[in-house]
């Protein structure tokens, strides 16, 4: 009897050490938070938006180790404000909608640089290809609400997004800036 006693103080003080442990769960207030992206026609930058995506977010400041993000992201659900681009956007050629319409993002780790700001390094997986990512992101935190704001850029080659007579970068560019701004409560 007294082994099976300290047996389940053992175990709820290691259930009580793993719940103070855990990051906070944060979730996403989807109206005011944004995932877009920037890129180049004939040396033009335009921009467009994800409007669907859901993501997973524990973060706490004071316990980086068990922070994580964990994001998929409608990629059919691209929004330039052309409906001719983004209707080629569909193509195989380019995102290959009907084969891949989602992207995932999944951290490995999250490590702080100074202040405020802090460096999420994952995986991105897009149409079908994975390939590392690090965000340099800026976290602003004020009692229960949070703002997250980063950007980082990717060849978009890389993952085949514009292939054949589109992958030179001629006429659309090479680089893709991503960019995160979600606002947050717990």
């Amino acid at each position: 009897m007294r082994r099976i006693l300290s047996l389940l103080v053992l175990i709820a003080g290691f259930i009580t050490a793993l719940s103070v442990q855990a990051a906070t769960l944060w979730k996403i207030d989807h109206p005011r938070s944004r995932l877009g992206f920037v890129a180049t026609w004939q040396e033009s930058e335009f921009q467009g938006v994800f409007q669907k995506f859901h993501a997973q977010i524990l973060f706490d400041e004071k316990n980086l180790e068990k922070s994580r993000f964990e994001v998929e992201v409608d990629v059919t659900s691209a929004d330039t404000r052309s409906p001719d681009r983004d209707e080629a956007m569909a193509r195989p050629e380019w995102f290959f909608y009907s084969r891949f319409p989602a992207a995932h993002f999944t951290t490995r780790s999250i490590r702080r640089l100074e202040n405020n700001r802090y460096l999420a390094e994952g995986e991105l997986l897009l149409k079908g290809i994975t390939h590392p990512l690090a965000l340099p992101f800026i976290w602003q935190q004020s009692g229960d609400t949070a703002r997250m704001k980063g950007e980082t850029v990717i060849q978009r080659t890389d993952f085949r997004i514009g292939e054949g007579e589109w992958s030179s970068g001629e006429m659309i560019g090479l680089d893709v800036k991503l960019t995160v701004e979600l606002h947050l409560t717990r």
